[in-house]
């Protein structure tokens, strides 16, 4: 079989990482294309049908470090035998100037892959480089259409849109459960609420803390929990800022939750009023994981988001409407087994990593055949 080799950051454990775990669903899910992934130096494959390339130091930050980027440039120019690269990165000009270069001295057909939003769509002749773009939202690809408009620029790429996906896992003990409860010193019957997102987007953060004192007066035993990273210094502050003003019972703050699937498995919603999905994929994985447990996820209904199927959508900014969704979720037991329903059929129909990698593999056979 043809290989196709994924460029990215490395794809090894934790998978904490929405472009990280599109690598991982994607390369394991191909049957007609060998799948070769960059990892670590000492890393081995998460899987016998998936082959490695051994091309960095260390699993590093969130964004790969210049000597990282360099390392990668290296084994492009001077190791790679694949006969199609498929790059996942968020766009940013000086990489995707570099995939350019790369691409032009090897001769190589590439996909490229929109893993996250870029945060200026200006100048998108300077982000996208591949023979084939792929975004993840109609979103996306029409802003980026929208740009190349404004900027009178006549040389477009082909964009297709592929969605994210989740495979099929375990649902979390009962053990696992109870133990992330612990953690967050909340009894068992406690209804959990969880924001599983940054604190940095003003937004959906003012949405939500918007609810908090409505909620309670209707539900006085739930508790939002913050569940976010720290990516910048800011998050620290922020949660500080936070909980100095929020009912110390209704709030919880956890920073690089240990584990995720527990936690949403013992939440009753997953809150995600979020316009701004910069630094995520565009249908970021915890969601569809959320969908998997069955768990009912409520959505902004702008942006990237609102192309899921599944699950309920509010305006970003309306804390009223998120609140009336809350409460459904939380009272209306035929309400909430619908979303429930709903959203495991869309996992199937949309979202699962065979019907991805299908997509993925038309667009890799035509590219080919070009050649």
């Amino acid at each position: 079989m043809p290989e196709v080799l994924f460029v990215s950051k490395p794809v090894v454990a934790p998978f904490n990482d929405g472009s990280k775990c599109l690598v991982r669903d994607i390369a394991g899910a191909l049957t007609a294309f060998e799948p070769r992934v960059m990892v670590t130096k000492d890393a081995n494959s998460w899987s016998n049908d998936v082959l490695v390339a051994r091309v960095y130091a260390g699993t590093g930050g969130y964004r790969p470090a210049l000597v990282e980027n360099a390392r990668v440039l290296a084994w492009l120019l001077l190791h790679s035998k694949s006969e199609l690269w498929h790059f996942l990165f968020a766009p940013n000009p000086r990489t995707s100037q570099i995939g350019k270069l790369v691409k032009q001295i090897r001769r190589i057909p590439v996909v490229q892959t929109i893993a996250s939003p870029p945060r200026t769509f200006e100048e998108p002749q300077r982000l996208l480089f591949g023979d084939v773009v792929v975004a993840q939202s109609e979103w996306t690809k029409n802003e980026f259409l929208r740009a190349y408009e404004r900027a009178q620029l006549r040389d477009i790429p082909r964009i297709e849109v592929i969605a994210p996906s989740v495979p099929e896992f375990a649902r979390p003990s009962t053990q696992r459960m109870q133990a992330i409860r612990a953690q967050l010193d909340l009894g068992g019957d406690s209804p959990i609420l969880l924001y599983p997102g940054d604190l940095e987007v003003v937004r959906a953060r003012e949405c939500i803390v918007s609810m908090i004192e409505p909620l309670l007066r209707e539900a006085p035993g739930a508790c939002v929990v913050f569940a976010y990273r720290n990516k910048t210094p800011r998050a620290a502050e922020i949660a500080q800022a936070l909980r100095s003003v929020l009912p110390a019972n209704a709030v919880r703050f956890i920073a690089e939750v240990p584990d995720m699937h527990a936690l949403v498995a013992t939440s009753q919603l997953l809150l995600f009023p979020v316009d701004d999905l910069y630094g995520k994929v565009d249908l970021p994985i915890v969601i569809l994981e959320a969908m998997h447990l069955g768990v009912p996820v409520v959505t902004a209904d702008e942006g990237p988001l609102a192309d899921l199927q599944g699950g309920w959508k509010v305006p970003a900014s309306d804390h009223r409407a998120l609140l009336r969704v809350s409460l459904r979720a939380l009272w209306d037991t035929a309400a909430r087994q619908s979303c429930i329903e709903t959203e495991r059929e869309a996992l199937q129909r949309h979202y699962r990593p065979a019907h991805a990698a299908r997509q993925y593999e038309a667009i890799y056979e035509s590219l080919l055949r070009r050649e």
